[in-house]
């Protein structure tokens, strides 16, 4: 599995953008900022950041309510951190599958239905980053141009301060966009007239790709249909992303004292961070997002917002292992307690390479959908040694589109 064509690329990425991130730093200093850094921050920093995820997993049972409403809060916490530890030491983001996997054997959950919820779980979550760096922007071009740093060594502060009035602008767009797409998710009615609108334009096998994937999309916003149940998993989404940024904020403010011109830096600085690097993680890179991440956070306090880079450094480096560590062993336990092994997931990792090159596909969520749904990943995937049941590809999941009449059904 580590010698995929796709985790070879990544692992580059990653390399190289690590270099681009620790390059001309003095690690003396660097050193000696980690060594005097108020390691009691992070208490309160992973308190905040679990009780995000345990949010996460709250949005998913709401998701996946319909299809599986004896599922706990709990439950699909613990599924969701084993995801995260999966997505944290194996390549090509097979952390979602891992879920649809658990909860398909733990509680007979069809794959393809499990990867609907997440494919609209990871859509709110990139429409949340998207709406969260907008709403940043915004603030410090029209309202606070004065909290950017400019000139040399700062190229994102001098990009956002010269073209501040066409990224106000794109920045306002896609707010209006982000409430569009709550408006026609919100209804099956306006979700199915979008997908025959766009699959107009869309030519041949992009044509069929996509329709699959919306297909999936529609099955998944089962939960949604009803205001209280958008207005849930919106809110929930906004609610985990401001727990994780909060705590970027609390270890770096406490923990590292982060200072510009002797003045604390603002919510918002760590606000942008925390969208701008989970929006990143949609470049291929090595697991546990290694290199892109460091590059991404330094690109905003530094490059942005003038953070002395020796304290960015040493920063960004304890509060990526911070991310990682602690919910990755989290996620070995709960593994552990479902009676699966790190075989397991490399067996699943295997199969699912195999019939990702089969298709000649990259491995990848969205991709992951189009494989369950074609057959090519059944309950054949299971791991030998596990027990459980695991459903297959739902019969009617891939019917919703009707080709011949070109419309949903």
């Amino acid at each position: 599995m580590f010698r995929s064509k796709q985790f070879l690329f990544g692992a580059v990425v990653s390399i190289v953008a690590l270099f681009f991130a620790l390059r001309n730093e003095d690690f003396g200093q660097v050193g000696s900022a980690i060594a005097h850094a108020n390691y009691l921050a992070l208490l309160p920093a992973l308190a905040i950041y679990f009780v995000g995820v345990w949010i996460r997993g709250l949005r998913w049972q709401v998701l996946f309510k319909p299809i599986a409403p004896k599922v706990s809060a709990n439950k699909a916490f613990e599924v969701v951190v084993i995801g995260y530890m999966a997505n944290n030491v194996l390549p090509a983001r097979i952390g979602e599958l891992v879920r649809a996997y658990v909860l398909s054997v733990r509680e007979g959950v069809t794959k393809t239905a499990t990867l609907a919820t997440i494919l609209v779980e990871r859509i709110f979550d990139g429409l949340v980053m998207v709406g969260f760096a907008a709403v940043v922007v915004l603030i410090v071009t029209v309202i606070s141009p004065q909290a950017l740093s400019t000139g040399e060594g700062h190229n994102f502060g001098g990009l956002l301060a010269s073209q501040s009035g066409l990224i106000a602008v794109v920045a306002g767009v896609l707010i209006a966009v982000l409430f569009v797409f709550i408006l026609i998710a919100s209804s099956r009615t306006r979700a199915e007239a979008a997908v025959r609108f766009g699959l107009r334009f869309l030519p041949g096998k992009l044509h069929e790709r996509v329709e699959k994937l919306a297909v999936s999309f529609i099955d998944g916003l089962g939960s949604l249909r009803s205001a209280s149940g958008m207005a849930s998993v919106f809110g929930l989404s906004v609610l985990a992303w401001l727990c994780e940024a909060t705590m970027y904020y609390v270890l770096g403010t406490w923990g590292f004292n982060l200072r510009v011109n002797d003045v604390p830096l603002p919510f918002y600085v760590f606000v942008l961070a925390t969208s701008l690097i989970n929006l990143g993680t949609l470049v291929p890179q090595a697991p546990g997002y290694v290199g892109v991440f460091e590059f991404i956070a330094k690109i905003v306090l530094v490059g942005a917002f003038g953070v002395a880079s020796n304290a960015a450094t040493s920063y960004v480096l304890v509060l990526h292992a911070a991310l990682l560590i602690p919910i990755t062993l989290l996620g070995f336990f709960y593994l552990a307690r479902e009676s699966m092994s790190w075989r397991d997931l490399a067996g699943l990792e295997k199969n699912r390479a195999a019939a990702a090159e089969q298709a000649h596909e990259l491995e990848g969520p969205l991709s992951d959908i189009e494989l369950v749904q074609d057959g090519k990943l059944t309950d054949g995937d299971r791991p030998a040694g596990s027990s459980g049941r695991a459903a297959g590809v739902s019969p009617n999941s891939s019917q919703i589109v009707n080709k011949s009449r070109g419309k949903v059904q």
